[in-house]
């Protein structure tokens, strides 16, 4: 059985939980990874992208996240990338809400058929026995309405290891406010599968209150922690951290090294600069330090203005 015992955790999000950005938050106090979602039909057929699959040890436990359509295609390239990389744990996405995740039918989609949820687990469990891998699902309420107990049902008689939850549909994407007495509910049903409980985490006050009110075994910080990777080591020491720029700053260029290791140098940069505005969220004058970012076209360029920016806001 898997594990987890009041861990947080960083939520997989994609063009920003890559390895790079993953190990950076463990080295803060994330207690656990996920990777982007990966699609299934592309692995078996194209062969796994590096720069979605790649992880080192450090970042471990971490989970491969996979979507897709039909049981058969779900559970062949979970042992795809099982057999090839040997992750903690498979992760199957039922929360995606992306308009092109949607139309292919896949992830958030499928909320609306929890049987077919089911199947998809049961036959990855089975197939991944062999190898020991538990198989682990990230969920919403709903598509459209909040069918929770017929997902859980679902999924825990398929033998699920752990269940993640958004409590949102897949229809609110990311408006309105997370149901967390929902994650309370879903824990009392799943009993002793580990429940782990995300959406609207903005700070480490807040991760101790899910604790106490949901009861889950995991609370999961997505967005707040793009912008605040610092939230796993103020959960730690239970203190607010004032993270000067230059810091931060130091932050994105020991990031882009480390995406250097799985990224094209040049794209590295480019992809980084979406990030980059997400560290710079609170800073003042922060319009300026965007611009002079967004600016550089290479990667020589792109350095240099954080090199800069460093040097001028450095106390």
């Amino acid at each position: 059985m898997l594990r987890i015992e009041k861990e947080v955790i960083l939520a997989p999000m994609a063009g920003y939980t890559h390895s790079a950005f993953r190990r950076l938050a463990r080295e803060l106090g994330a207690d656990r990874t996920y990777s982007e979602l990966m699609n299934a039909t592309g692995i078996i057929y194209r062969g796994d992208e590096r720069e979605l699959s790649y992880f080192t040890d450090l970042e471990r436990p971490i989970h491969l996240q996979v979507y897709g359509r039909n049981p058969e295609e779900i559970a062949r390239a979970s042992e795809i990338l099982v057999k090839k990389y040997r992750p903690d744990a498979i992760d199957i996405n039922f929360g995606c809400s992306v308009k092109k995740v949607l139309k292919a039918k896949a992830a958030g989609y499928l909320l609306q058929f929890p049987k077919e949820m089911g199947k998809i687990v049961e036959e990855t469990v089975k197939t991944l026995k062999p190898y020991g891998v538990p198989v682990t699902a990230k969920i919403r309420l709903g598509f459209y309405e909040d069918n929770l107990e017929e997902i859980a049902e679902n999924l825990l008689s398929a033998g699920v290891s752990a269940i993640a939850l958004h409590a949102r549909t897949a229809n609110q994407g990311f408006t309105g406010v997370a149901d967390w007495k929902r994650v309370k509910d879903l824990k009392e049903m799943a009993g002793s599968v580990p429940v782990i409980g995300s959406g609207d985490i903005r700070s480490w006050r807040e991760i101790n209150e899910k604790f106490e009110e949901s009861g889950c075994d995991g609370v999961m910080v997505g967005r707040a922690a793009v912008s605040n990777p610092w939230i796993f080591k103020e959960y730690r020491e239970k203190r607010d951290i004032e993270v000067p720029l230059s810091e931060r700053v130091d932050f994105i260029l020991k990031e882009i090294s480390l995406m250097w290791e799985f990224f094209d140098r040049e794209r590295a940069c480019r992809v980084i600069k979406a990030h980059v505005t997400q560290l710079f969220k609170g800073i003042r004058g922060k319009a300026r330090l965007n611009d002079a970012v967004m600016r550089s076209k290479t990667c020589a360029e792109l350095i240099e203005s954080l090199l800069r920016i460093k040097e001028e806001f450095s106390p």
